[in-house]
């Protein structure tokens, strides 16, 4: 159960992080310079590249996805909820 519930956990935060990642992105690619551009596509990579080169086990890929599935639900509710406003 230990396990279910760490990788729930770590499943959620990583949803968080990639919307998070994707929002600082999309932010420097609006100013238009080129160095921030750069960036911007340098950050994933570089994080893609921790990732596989160090990867982490999982040890239950049920709680892997059901906390992936968990987080984009949310994701996707926060966006509906958002477009419902305006």
């Amino acid at each position: 159960m230990a396990d279910f519930i760490g990788n729930f956990v770590l499943a959620l935060l990583l949803v968080a992080l990639l919307r998070a990642l994707y929002a600082v992105c999309a932010m420097l690619v609006r100013t238009r310079d080129g160095g921030n551009i750069a960036f911007a596509i340098a950050l994933p990579a570089g994080l893609l590249y921790v990732v596989v080169r160090n990867p982490v086990p999982v040890t239950s890929w049920a709680g892997l996805a059901a906390g992936v599935t968990l987080g984009a639900g949310l994701l996707l509710a926060d966006a509906l909820m958002r477009r419902g406003r305006s």
